[in-house]
């Protein structure tokens, strides 16, 4: 009688361990699984955002690059067509013949050229008055056999100071300014005021 009694403990013991050990086993999957399902989807989130933070960036990029080259692209068009619209008389698309040519037709008539803005490249050259000391800045243009030359007197537009805020004589420059005359010891003498000089 003892026997079986401990024998029904013993086996009801037994039962109650594989059942709880059988649900803690279920448990342990469920969790396991959960845990799985959790990492894959904040994975995918994860993803999501990095992909989604690429393409804004991207986007960014090329919005950005596209202004900047719509920005240069309209600097460019105003500053072409500025220089269109203002000058007047471009002696620098002629040849050296037609320049000369030119040049020579504003020292004889040059009412026909007053109020004009004009634009030339030749030589730098200088003339000082040595009754005076004043000084004359002028750019010079040769004939196409170089044997002749003829020259326009600039007046710089601002503050500037020979010999720091010119360039050696001969060196090649371009000017564009007004072209006009004035009256100095009863001779009348043509030159580009408000003058701008690109050497």
């Amino acid at each position: 009688m003892k026997l079986k009694k401990i024998l029904s403990i013993f086996a009801a013991t037994l039962l109650t361990c594989s059942l709880l050990c059988a649900c803690s086993q279920g448990d342990f999957e469920s969790a396991g699984s959960a845990a799985d399902s959790t990492a894959a989807e904040t994975t995918t989130a994860e993803t999501t955002a990095a992909e989604t933070t690429t393409a804004e960036a991207t986007t960014a990029e090329a919005t950005t690059a596209e202004i900047t080259a719509a920005e240069a692209a309209t600097a460019e068009t105003t500053a072409a067509a500025a220089s269109t619209a203002t000058v007047d008389v471009d002696l620098t698309s002629l040849s050296s013949t037609m320049v000369y040519s030119e040049v020579y037709n504003m020292m004889i008539s040059p009412e026909d050229y007053i109020g004009k803005i004009v634009k030339m490249c030749g030589s730098f050259a200088i003339y000082e008055d040595e009754s005076t000391g004043k000084i004359y800045y002028a750019c010079v243009i040769a004939d196409a056999t170089a044997c002749c030359s003829q020259g326009i007197e600039f007046v710089l537009e601002g503050d500037y100071s020979y010999p720091a805020d010119y360039p050696e004589l001969g060196d090649e420059i371009t000017v564009t300014g007004e072209f006009e005359t004035y009256e100095e010891g009863g001779i009348t003498y043509c030159q580009l005021s408000g003058a701008a000089m690109e050497a």
